[in-house]
C-alpha cells in the first residue's frame, strides 16, 4: 500500500498562492497572455479613474460650487450626482485592484447608472443648450470605466467557469441501480 495524501482544495489553493507572485496587488489575474492583457487594462484604469473620476469627477463638481458661476448652474442637482458618481467609480476602481472583479463590475454598472442620470439632469434643468452639453466631456468618459471593469471581470471568471463547467461534465453521474443488491 502506498501513502498517498489526498490534497484538500484549500491546501491547493495556499500551494497555488504561494507558487504565484503578486503582480499589480493581486495574485489571480488570468493565466497566459489573459494575465498581461488584464494588468494592461487595469493601468488604463487608474490612468482614466485619476483623470476622470478623481480630478475632473471631485474637482469639477467643487469648483463648480465655489465658483461664481449662475445660480441655476449652481443649484442643479446634477452637480451632486455627477460628485457621486465619480466616488463610486473611485471605489470602483480599488476594489478591482484589490482582486473583487465581479463586485467591481457591479459597482461601475452603478456608477455609470448614475452618470446617466446626471446626462438626464444636466439635459432637463438647464434652460440653457450650452450648460447641459458642456460638462458631458467632463463626466461621460467615466462610462469606459465600466466597459473595462466588465471586461476584467469577465477575462478573469469565464475561464473559471468554463473550468467548473467541464469539471461538472466529467463528474460520474448518479447511479439510479441500487448498490445495496451486491450481497
Amino acid at each position: 500500500m502506498s501513502s498517498k495524501k489526498k490534497s484538500t482544495p484549500q491546501k491547493q489553493k495556499k500551494e497555488k498562492k504561494q507558487d504565484s507572485g503578486f503582480v499589480f496587488f493581486v495574485p489571480d489575474q488570468g493565466e497566459g497572455a489573459v494575465k498581461y492583457i488584464v494588468i494592461a487594462l487595469k493601468v488604463i484604469m487608474l490612468i482614466i479613474t485619476s483623470i476622470c473620476a478623481l480630478c475632473f469627477g471631485i474637482l469639477g463638481p467643487v469648483c463648480i460650487w465655489i465658483g461664481e458661476y449662475d445660480p441655476e448652474i449652481v443649484e442643479n442637482p446634477a452637480i451632486l450626482t455627477w460628485l457621486i458618481s465619480s466616488c463610486v467609480y473611485i471605489v470602483g476602481t480599488f476594489v478591482i485592484m484589490l482582486g473583487h472583479s465581479r463586485i467591481a463590475a457591479v459597482i461601475d454598472c452603478v456608477a455609470a447608472v448614475g452618470s446617466l442620470v446626471t446626462y438626464y439632469l444636466f439635459v432637463t434643468h438647464s434652460a440653457d443648450p450650452e450648460i447641459s452639453v458642456g460638462p458631458t466631456t467632463l463626466y461621460m468618459p467615466c462610462l469606459a470605466l465600466t466597459v473595462l471593469a466588465v471586461v476584467i471581470a469577465m477575462l478573469i471568471n469565464i475561464p473559471k467557469w468554463l473550468e467548473k463547467q467541464a469539471q461538472k461534465a466529467h463528474e460520474k453521474a448518479p447511479s439510479i441501480i441500487n448498490d445495496d443488491d451486491e450481497d
